[in-house]
């Protein structure tokens, strides 16, 4: 009789991690936690935006705050100021995205200019976050190597890259 009970606990009880599993919200992707952070900005749904914000980002935020002497909130405000949202989501297209252990990555198309860019993420407690630490961190190195380049790489207005000397 014992042996009944043992089998019909454990059914009832594995029954029930099924029904769990099955209800269980899912983790949003990195392109889902785009969208929200757009949908975010859009509204300036200051809350919302800072919950799509790694820790980084939230550091580098944090950081500008204090070198201006305001708020971390205002410091986001200003960023809502920049661009409109609802500008930019006509211009945007999302493209591929690349999942890499805890590390992301999600092309951004800007139709108006044909220019992709990458817009990295990470996960920290099982949830994806925007990483605009690591993207402005790229953009500076990029910088970096293009200043570095040497000038007889760079290109000239009229598409020629010869260097010419005055005489």
């Amino acid at each position: 009789m014992k042996i009944y009970q043992t089998i019909i606990i454990a059914l009832v009880a594995l029954w029930f991690i099924g029904c769990g599993a099955a209800n269980a919200p899912q983790t949003a992707s990195p392109t889902d936690v785009l969208k929200t952070y757009i949908e975010a900005s859009d509204r300036k749904d200051l809350a919302a935006v800072k919950q799509t914000f790694s820790k980084g980002t939230m550091k580098m935020y944090e950081d500008a705050a204090q070198k201006r002497q305001i708020s971390i909130d205002e410091v986001i405000k200003d960023q809502f100021e920049l661009a409109s949202s609802a500008e930019l989501k006509s211009k945007l297209e999302l493209g591929k995205e690349t999942i890499e252990g805890d590390t992301a990555m999600v092309e951004v198309k800007d139709n108006t200019t044909g220019n992709l860019e990458r817009i990295p993420f990470v996960k920290e407690d099982g949830v994806w976050k925007v990483a605009l630490d690591k993207f402005m961190e790229d953009l500076m190195n990029k910088m970096r190597e293009e200043m570095n380049m040497p000038a007889s790489n760079l290109t000239k207005p009229d598409g020629s890259n010869k260097s010419e000397v005055n005489k």
